[in-house]
């Protein structure tokens, strides 16, 4: 390769070689024979510190000026380079570089981000002045720049193209990281094979733009081809395809190579700019039949490509066009041969070419007897072209009959909505293996479920390659160069929420005493305890908290039992998530499922409960993770992809945390309120809401103000008072009132709650001193989104139930929490299941108030947990020892069979 650049920095020195863009999108510019000295001075400096030919370097870097330099200077210097991946962990790059050396290769420097400013600085130096990054040489330094001068052409006459040049390491998707050694000749004569079909000579002049990392084949092949054609070479140290697009306009570039993940990005961005491309060239993976159609519709010239580092990056490609049907050809050169092959003439790639390498340094390579690599893939010959199944470790058996991903993938990305997937097999024990998916959803694409996507397969696929398992994320988990990480995603599977059964327990517990409010004396509480039960027996617990009538809200028990049994189990039995946040989202977009909001919350209560125990994690800790990806999300600042599961948490995070906890009085005459408040208060509890009405309710809080002055009270009206109360109302600003829960009667108002509700109590606070807090005045988490819109509204209370869910709770909290709002923990007299979500919200920074928490037993004779939900000085243990993940508790069976009145089963 040096040859050939030199003669090219000899022939047009003041041309400029490469460009460089950082991420910041500054710009330098490196002509020939600044980069021809550059490269030289330090094949000389590295000489100094030891490096001599044979040796190899260790180059832990992003794609910089520095690694273009060091490729040059390991041609002139007679040594090679490591390519280490510059986003693998210190460790990782570490166990690499101590692979090779007990293998005897000699790693004589390492140059990474922490050297490389001095290092580029100190060569910088001995040849530049002015500003060194600018690339100003200085001819009055003559004696150093004709000194390089003479070693780069000495270099150049006795350069040995068999040299060792790279060792690159495979990804390792089927196994431990490989050392692949390349040479210069594999190289270069890789590089010109390609250029002979993707430059050729009647192309006069291009650009390349190098976006792949140069740790990967596919990227330092970019660097060797335009070094091979005499093209200049534009490089970017990360991918922006804005950027890329309008650099391409105005330079007129016309090659660059990419991953099908660039090329989505470069079809949303670029539309008809990609048109002006000679050669987009598409690799890394099997080809995305939705990616291609879109760029092809934008005059696209994509070429599809099969390579891998053992055969220096593409050993054949094909122009895509209207007649492709997947066969690519062979690079000059090459020859192929198909070992082994099934009746359809599929079997084990062999290939033979200028570009194969010789071996890995650390493993065996396994090459038939007339020197043919054997490849780990699947494909087949037909009429000169080659066609690439797969991977052969990849295709898997189930029931007797073989299984490829690559089909099914082509026909899940076909499916409307759908931008990407990966299909794998997991184990089965009817079928011995079955196939299962990470399906990537397209932005701004309509809500797909997993019945959804099933149904589309089922017009495309047998029976047995639909995917028993669709897990459905916004965004793929990927490797540093965008090609799908498969490692993660088959990780993803392994903490999951895959329900097999979902049980109903119908409960009714009665109260110890009446209970009063001022629109219902309560005697009992009836609610559904719901159990959801994965295929490795573990469950979850959930609370449906509606009431068997609609005194309260308009959804009712019977309605949601309903709903629950034909609609929402169902659903999710059918479903796999990686995230309780992915159940929420699928709940959701059922259609009508707006008006059973505690429905929703029951079920997927327990599936943050029973992910809680898949995860090992309580749900606290959960719900904290949660609430920190939201404050990313907000903030633009996301660095990894948010919506494709979760890591376990530490450890540390799983001891008991204990929060504070309100209590509720209902309305009595003011001797016996102020006791029952006195009782709370030696209990513990920091907060005391107070039920009112008109005409029941300012002396009892007047007695409890004056013998508790300093206590936290509030109170709740549940919409009892009407406009010809507001001197009563107005009575209780001087009594240092925390809150007031819904005062006023918007029917008696005239005002519709659906529609005027939180604007009529907006207006109505500028009557009153003391807080409105808004809790009736919404059905469901798009109606309390309102709130935001009357800066007056300060306070909401927050039951899950009513919002549809944990998820959708902590979205509306967090959005309060931004928007300087206090929000209030709320139950709705139930049992410990709820309780215990309820209180898990209070770890959240910012939720700082004692929320409507207090022990059931102030309610309920029984309880149906264990532990009992308690809070004894006001304090609630959650997560206790025997009881750390999820929610943290189970069901006590003999309260249950005590107080169950229907079980239903749905499977």
């Amino acid at each position: 390769m040096i040859d050939i650049f030199e003669s090219t920095a000899q022939a047009r020195p003041e041309s400029v070689f490469f460009s460089y863009v950082n991420r910041a999108g500054e710009e330098m510019s490196f002509t020939y024979r600044q980069t021809r000295l550059l490269a030289a001075q330090l094949a000389r400096r590295l000489r100094d510190k030891g490096v001599f030919p044979g040796d190899m370097v260790a180059v832990d870097l992003p794609n910089c000026p520095l690694y273009v330099i060091l490729a040059l200077a390991a041609a002139y210097g007679g040594f090679g380079l490591v390519a280490l991946n510059h986003r693998l962990t210190d460790a990782e790059k570490l166990t690499r570089l101590l692979e090779l050396e007990r293998c005897g290769v000699r790693i004589a420097h390492r140059v990474d981000a922490d050297s490389e400013p001095r290092l580029f600085e100190q060569v910088c130096n001995s040849l530049l002045r002015g500003d060194a990054r600018m690339g100003r040489v200085d001819d009055s330094l003559g004696g150093v720049v004709e000194d390089a001068i003479h070693f780069a052409e000495r270099a150049a006459h006795t350069f040995d193209p068999d040299h060792r040049a790279l060792i690159m390491f495979t990804s390792g998707t089927t196994g431990k990281p490989k050392g692949a050694e390349l040479t210069w000749t594999n190289l270069v004569e890789a590089a010109q094979a390609s250029n002979r079909v993707l430059s050729p000579r009647s192309l006069s002049r291009g650009l390349w733009q190098a976006v792949l990392p140069f740790f990967h084949v596919g990227g330092f092949q970019v660097l060797v081809r335009s070094v091979c054609s005499r093209w200049p070479l534009r490089i970017y140290e990360g991918f922006d395809a804005a950027q890329v697009l309008r650099d391409a306009a105005e330079l007129h570039a016309t090659h660059i190579s990419v991953v099908d993940k660039m090329l989505q990005d470069m079809v949303r961005h670029g539309g008809a700019a990609l048109g002006a491309y000679q050669c987009i060239l598409l690799g890394g993976g099997p080809l995305n039949a939705n990616t291609v159609a879109q760029a092809l519709a934008a005059k696209a010239r994509v070429f599809a490509s099969y390579g891998m580092t053992e055969t220096s990056s593409q050993v054949a490609n094909t122009l895509i066009t209207s007649q492709f049907t997947g066969g690519l050809r062979l690079l000059p050169g090459y020859s192929a041969r198909i070992v082994e092959p099934d009746a359809e003439g599929f079997g084990r790639l062999a290939l033979r070419g200028p570009g194969v390498f010789g071996g890995y340094v650390n493993a065996r390579a396994a090459f038939t007897v007339d020197g043919f690599f054997l490849t780990g893939d699947t494909a087949a010959l037909h009429e000169g072209c080659l066609y690439i199944r797969e991977r052969t470790a990849d295709m898997f058996v189930s029931g007797g009959e073989n299984v490829y991903p690559a089909e099914i993938v082509d026909a899940l990305v076909r499916i409307p909505g759908v931008a990407d997937a990966y299909v794998f097999g997991v184990p089965d024990v009817r079928w011995g293996r079955r196939p299962a998916a990470v399906v990537e959803l397209a932005p701004g694409a309509p809500p797909l479920s997993a019945g959804i996507i099933k149904d589309a397969l089922a017009r495309r696929l047998s029976r047995l390659y639909i995917p028993e398992q669709i897990c459905i994320v916004d965004d793929m988990p990927r490797t540093g160069i965008g090609k799908i990480d498969r490692t993660a995603c088959e990780g993803l599977f392994r903490q999951h929420i895959d329900v097999k059964k979902v049980v109903l327990h119908r409960v009714r517990l009665p109260f110890s005493k009446p209970f009063k409010t001022p629109k219902e004396t309560l005697t009992y509480r009836e609610s559904v305890i719901v159990e959801v039960v994965d295929k490795k027996g573990r469950v979850g617990l959930g609370e449906c908290t509606a009431f068997d009538t609609d005194w309260y809200l308009p959804e009712t028990l019977g309605d949601d039992i309903q709903v629950m049994r034909e609609v929402l189990a169902p659903r999710v039995i059918a479903g796999t998530y990686l995230h309780p946040r992915e159940v929420a989202a699928d709940l959701v977009s059922i259609e009508g499922m707006e008006r059973f909001p505690m429905a929703m919350s029951a079920i997927e209560m327990a599936c943050w409960d029973l992910y809680g125990k898949v995860v090992e994690q309580p749900l606290w800790a959960l719900l904290g993770e949660e609430f920190d990806r939201l404050t990313r999300v907000a903030a633009f600042c996301e660095e990894e992809p948010p919506a494709v599961g979760q890591a376990a948490l530490p450890a540390r995070r799983t001891r008991p945390r204990q929060v504070y906890s309100g209590a509720v009085v209902g309305m009595g005459t003011p001797a016996r309120t102020v006791a029952e408040v006195r009782d709370c208060v030696r209990q513990g509890y920091r907060r005391i809401k107070l039920k009112v009405a008109p005409g029941k309710g300012l002396p009892a809080v007047r007695a409890v103000r004056r013998a508790f002055p300093e206590l936290l009270i509030t109170l709740d009206a549940n919409q009892s008072f009407s406009l010809h109360h507001m001197a009563e109302l107005r009575a209780y600003d001087s009594l240092d009132i925390g809150w007031i829960e819904e005062p006023l009667d918007l029917a008696s108002a005239g005002v519709s709650r659906h529609e005027h509700g939180l604007a009529r109590l907006a207006s109505f606070q500028h009557t009153l001193a003391m807080p409105i807090c808004v809790d009736e005045s919404f059905l469901n988490a798009e109606e309390a989104e309102r709130m935001f819109a009357y800066p007056e509204l300060r306070c909401a209370m927050v039951k899950i139930g009513k919002f549809g869910g944990i998820q959708r709770s902590l979205e509306f909290v967090h959005h309060a929490l931004s928007e300087g709002r206090e929000v209030c923990m709320s139950g709705m007299y139930d049992t410990g299941i709820s309780r215990f979500a309820h209180a898990a919200f209070q770890t959240l920074p910012g939720v700082v108030i004692p929320g409507d928490l207090g022990a059931t037993a102030r309610y309920f004779d029984a309880d149906l947990t264990v532990p009992a939900y308690e809070a004894p000085q006001g304090i609630i243990t959650l997560n206790a020892p025997g009881h750390e993940h999820g929610i943290g508790c189970d069901l006590e069976p003999q309260a249950l069979a005590a107080h169950r009145q229907r079980r239903y089963s749905v499977e």
